[in-house]
């Protein structure tokens, strides 16, 4: 089996350092791109640091071609959607990887120049487009809290469209609730680095239903802010029966009308879980 180096982890540092290891084209098959990792990790997996300062190579002449960023609320629909953009053999999903999360993570606790974290964005992105299997194109499904990023990726990426998901507010609240993971975590960090970041050193919360509406109107703030001929809002779940007529054309792909149809059975399924479980909305 063929394998290639890919980005796993960014070290959170003022000096970010982002791991690659060497893996297989199964990797993206999965829901989640970290999750996977130890799945398919060779035993004896070699592994090396990525050079951050290499984005000014980007895009190198072998890449594929990048089609697209999915942003979000959370507890949207995201996964579905990146799964069913996924029923293609031909489309490469790179899901809510750490590489992208640490460093940007990076940016919030080190205060890192923007030209700097424009490079190594670039860098991080580029070393998911090589060629590998039978995948031409490329999505980032990008973790919720990344739109509070998006004038960077605007910026690093100006002619690659994107998509931002909402849902009820209530509705995404209610659900982080019962998951406890994802941004729901700061609110009990030790420190308010975080809440201040996003939210400002004004809004600190005293319970943690208000915490996680600040945090989610945030989100959809950025994103409206952020509005441009290159993004589509769509909304939970009606954007789930809009896949062939809007999000497809959207990101400039074409699917064959089996792969329309194995996309559409993908929504019979959770989402989240590695086997083929039925989705139970209770």
């Amino acid at each position: 089996m063929k394998k290639k180096y890919f980005p796993v982890y960014t070290q959170v540092n003022r000096q970010p350092v982002a791991i690659c290891e060497k893996l297989p084209a199964e990797v993206f098959e999965y829901p989640f791109f970290n999750d996977a990792v130890p799945l398919v990790r060779p035993m004896n997996s070699n592994r090396k640091e990525l050079d951050l300062s290499a984005g000014h190579n980007f895009p190198k002449p072998d890449s594929l071609n990048l089609k697209g960023f999915i942003f979000h609320t959370s507890h949207c629909g995201s996964t579905l959607l990146a799964n069913m953009l996924g029923a293609s053999k031909k489309t490469r999903i790179i899901s809510e990887t750490e590489a992208i999360n640490g460093l940007l993570l990076s940016a919030v606790f080190y205060n890192l120049e923007e030209k700097v974290l424009l490079e190594y964005l670039k860098t991080i992105i580029s070393a998911y487009l090589k060629p590998l299997g039978e995948a031409e194109k490329v999505i980032f499904k990008l973790t919720s809290w990344n739109i509070f990023f998006i004038d960077l990726f605007q910026k690093a990426f100006p002619e690659i469209p994107w998509i931002f998901i909402d849902r009820k507010t209530e509705d995404v609240v209610q659900s982080l609730t019962k998951s406890g993971r994802g941004f729901v975590e700061w609110f009990y960090h030790p420190t308010t680095i975080l809440q201040n970041y996003f939210l400002g050193e004004k809004k600190q919360s005293e319970s943690i239903e208000k915490y996680l509406l600040e945090m989610v109107e945030a989100h959809k703030n950025c994103a409206v802010k952020a509005h441009s001929e290159k993004n589509l809002f769509l909304e939970y779940p009606s954007f789930l029966y809009e896949f062939e007529n809007k999000i497809l054309p959207h990101f400039g792909l074409e699917y064959s009308e089996k792969e329309v149809q194995a996309a559409a059975e993908i929504k019979k399924y959770d989402a989240k879980s590695f086997q083929k479980n039925l989705f139970n909305s209770n």
